[in-house]
């Protein structure tokens, strides 16, 4: 849930940042706060990607199908 925020919230603030007329430039071409926005929302999708791809579906606690005692033998 925690990445879902940061991902929209960058996405969001990227295109917000672009609209105002007193910011802070990297170069000619972008603003400090959308290159911010932008890493934050890499790093984000990053992670969830890796989350989702890499360690999903996590160990299960038990198994389905159950062990039977000696005596139900």
């Amino acid at each position: 849930m925690a990445l879902s925020y940061v991902i929209w919230y960058s996405a969001g603030r990227f295109f917000i940042e672009g609209m105002r007329t007193d910011s802070l430039w990297i170069g000619d071409f972008l603003r400090v706060s959308q290159g911010l926005s932008l890493v934050l929302f890499v790093a984000a999708l990053g992670v969830l990607m890796y989350r989702r791809y890499y360690t999903y579906p996590p160990v299960p606690y038990y198994k389905d199908e159950p062990k039977l005692s000696k005596a139900a033998k």
